[in-house]
């Protein structure tokens, strides 16, 4: 037999067909032809009357659908979002997923100490697990929040600690101009390109649901398209409170703020780099409770790599989600169903990818280690395996007897611990030595992880000038807030 073949590519899910894409589209046209989205900026407000945009009342704008259509076909399908160190640059829509750690969560639940509020050397820690863990590509920003700074400086904090302790990608303050400027220059002295010819950052631009840009994140939208920075627009509609209680309803809202998102930032920057993000999920009708680890959420996911691609740009949406308060089965498979949907959809920006609890309130380090090892497994399967001669084995296969084993054999001893995932948390041992052991559980074994990467990270050093430039622009701008406080 001549072979030499490879399994093809996982085709991407796409739960809506073009008659389904297109009258999301429809809705979404009405609403900001019709209705109008609000968007709470002076600046913003101009960039659409120039446009030839209607603005009434209290920032409403009420924009034609040509110009929508249009500014949305000029954003690029895809971009490279630029590391301190370029081995780690990543082609944003171009193949490669952005995965980032989870984001905002104020506490923080560890194996040791069990729930408590979050502080800026968890933040430390958090970027030291992203530079060891080779699934995790990005530092992300807001990681755990640090409750114990000053929260007017917070975010000067935490983009230089993710600066100092990794050669990742980038994501920065976008909750008003005047953080996002001052944490993008931090980003050019780090990177060594001040003027930032190249796209070094992203950051989260969240919109209001219900048909609302607020000023702060316009603001911060603001910020990125004049340095040619990454928006990452994302509605994060509630469905059945910030949004109609249905799926169809709340994806039509969402479409239509992400539009508007998208077309302010061409509006700024034509071509400029921009993600269109669907973080959407639902509330749980019985608590009144937000409920992200829901098989909505993994619906929204998918409608986030299905209209990313009908619009030709990076999608973002899904992460390794989960209501459950704890590190345990719940966590386990709620978080794995939202990651596993997203990567299976062609998501391209995934923020949450591992860490998070309860609702985006906690973020834990052993979940952190344990998603990543879910994401290892997906990896695995995207990878599929060969298909040749020496692959198919058959001369082996002849030559072993029915009743016989291939463990000795030479061929199996070559390619097996190649072909396999081999995991480096979950136990795979038999039951008398996971007794013989402690009987951990897969917390446990995540708190043995994270100790492991913490004791072998090691810090990617910026050079004596750089770190003395940071830590001038730091000093600089923190004066700067007290004196405007």
């Amino acid at each position: 037999m001549d072979f030499d073949l490879e399994t093809q590519d996982t085709p991407f899910i796409d739960r809506l067909d073009e008659e389904g894409k297109e009258a999301i589209h429809e809705a979404s046209m009405y609403i900001i032809e019709e209705l109008g989205i609000q968007v709470k900026h002076d600046e913003a407000i101009e960039y659409f009357e120039e446009a030839g945009a209607t603005i009434e009342d209290d920032y409403l704008v009420k924009a034609d659908r040509s110009l929508i259509e249009e500014k949305v076909e000029e954003a690029p399908e895809s971009f490279t979002l630029h590391a301190r160190n370029p081995e780690n640059n990543l082609e944003i829509g171009g193949g490669d997923t952005f995965r980032a750690p989870g984001y905002g969560a104020p506490n923080i639940r560890t194996f040791e100490d069990g729930r408590r509020s979050s502080t800026i050397e968890d933040y430390e820690m958090f970027m030291k697990l992203a530079q060891e863990e080779d699934v995790i590509n990005s530092t992300g920003y807001n990681v755990a929040e640090p409750t114990n700074v000053d929260q007017e400086v917070k975010h000067l904090e935490m983009v230089k600690r993710s600066l100092e302790y990794t050669d990742l990608p980038v994501m920065v303050s976008t909750y008003g101009q005047d953080r996002t400027d001052p944490t993008l220059e931090m980003v050019g002295i780090a990177v060594g390109d001040r003027d930032l010819s190249k796209t070094y950052a992203a950051g989260l631009v969240n919109t209001v649901p219900p048909r609302t840009l607020d000023k702060a994140m316009t603001g911060g939208l603001v910020g990125l398209a004049k340095e040619g920075q990454a928006p990452v627009v994302s509605s994060f509609i509630q469905a059945g409170a910030s949004g109609p209680g249905t799926m169809a309803g709340a994806v039509a809202l969402a479409n239509a703020e992400n539009l508007m998102g998208i077309t302010l930032t061409q509006l700024i920057n034509p071509g400029n780099p921009v993600v269109y993000g669907v973080p959407a999920s639902n509330l749980d009708m019985r608590y009144g409770s937000l409920s992200i680890g829901s098989a909505e959420s993994a619906l929204f996911a998918n409608v986030a790599g299905t209209m990313g691609r009908f619009y030709g740009v990076p999608s973002r949406g899904g992460g390794g989600l989960t209501d459950s308060k704890t590190v345990d089965y719940q966590a386990g498979f709620e978080s794995m169903l939202v990651n596993g949907v997203a990567e299976l959809s062609g998501v391209d920006f995934i923020l949450h990818s591992a860490g998070i609890i309860e609702s985006y309130s906690t973020i834990s380090p052993e979940k952190f280690v344990l998603d990543a090892e879910a994401l290892r497994f997906l990896d695995r399967f995207q990878d599929g395996y060969e298909i040749n001669e020496e692959m198919l084995a058959l001369d082996i296969v002849e030559s072993i007897d029915p009743d016989d084993h291939f463990l000795g054999e030479s061929h199996t001893l070559k390619y097996a611990g190649k072909e396999f995932l081999i995991p480096e948390v979950v136990d795979k041992r038999s039951h008398g030595d996971w007794k013989g052991d402690g009987e951990k559980s897969a917390f446990e074994m995540g708190h043995d992880r994270v100790q492991e990467l913490l004791d072998s990270y090691s810090k990617p050093e910026l050079d004596e000038e750089t770190q003395a430039e940071l830590d001038e622009l730091y000093e600089s701008a923190k004066a700067e807030v007290w004196e405007n406080a």
